[in-house]
């Protein structure tokens, strides 16, 4: 639960369904559904058992069916592995990845003002100019 009713996200989750891949060391698991992504997670709807928390885990979302297709690719960790839900911590983007990503959460906040203040004022996760 959030102390205070405060939401002490780092960043703007917004609600968004694709499908994605999660390959760990030992299985790639996949999924018809992401549940909502930010700058730095994304929650993915599963029916097969998740993998262990702590796990490292590369992670590829699927932006379009078209030919070609467009993707973000990053590394992550597993982060609140849960029967049907799949939570995982993004550590690592290539520029290319950030910039669908950010444009993602940009097309889909309901304050993108407020997003893009949130990605600027994040020092770890700035584009470089």
């Amino acid at each position: 639960m959030m102390k205070g009713g405060k939401d002490r996200r780092e960043f703007i989750r917004v609600p968004f369904r694709t499908e994605v891949s999660v390959r760990t060391a030992d299985r790639t698991l996949w999924s018809n559904s992401t549940l909502d992504i930010s700058l730095n997670g994304v929650r993915i709807a599963t029916t097969e058992a998740p993998p262990p928390e702590g796990a490292a885990c590369e992670i590829e979302i699927v932006l379009s069916d078209a030919d070609p297709a467009v993707f973000i690719e990053a590394r992550g960790t597993i982060i609140r592995p849960e029967p049907g839900i799949l939570a995982v911590h993004l550590t690592e983007l290539d520029i290319e990845s950030y910039d669908h990503l950010r444009r993602l959460i940009l097309n889909n906040a309901e304050d993108p003002d407020r997003a893009e203040q949130e990605f600027n004022a994040h020092w770890g996760i700035r584009k470089p100019a």
